[in-house]
């Protein structure tokens, strides 16, 4: 089990995407740390309760952010299929521990880091250039 440096090297240029995904890293590297602590149940789902609640925050700002260029930026929807697929896979199976007592495995988590790292160096480092090439920055 790991846990994610949030450096400028995942940056990607949009100074409120940035400070969203530096926090989200810091929420999901919380969770890990708290599993590996041996954490109650009671403090594990509300660190995963505030994982699902920044992403559904964070992954609407960065819709909000494309659906100008909805026609123009490359890859769109395969960016919103991904958004769709973190929902499904990572955070739906942390949100059946909640409801069903499912166990949390460092392995699950792993994953969980993997896919947020992943997309941000690739699908959102894709969007925040074509974002500043159309001169967003805020």
């Amino acid at each position: 089990m790991k846990q994610l440096q949030f450096d400028d090297s995942m940056k990607i240029g949009i100074a409120s995407l940035d400070a969203q995904h530096e926090e989200l890293t810091a929420i999901i590297n919380e969770l890990y740390y708290a599993y590996m602590q041996g954490t109650h149940r009671e403090v594990l789902c509300g660190l995963i309760t505030r994982v699902n609640d920044y992403a559904h925050e964070h992954f609407e700002l960065e819709r909000r952010y494309m659906e100008p260029f909805v026609f123009e930026m490359p890859d769109y929807m395969a960016h919103m299929d991904e958004h769709r697929a973190f929902f499904t896979d990572a955070i739906g199976f942390l949100l059946r521990y909640l409801e069903e007592d499912t166990a949390i495995t460092a392995e699950m988590l792993d994953f969980l880091l993997d896919w947020w790292k992943n997309h941000i160096m690739k699908r959102d480092k894709e969007m925040g250039r074509f974002l500043r090439s159309r001169g967003v920055t805020v």
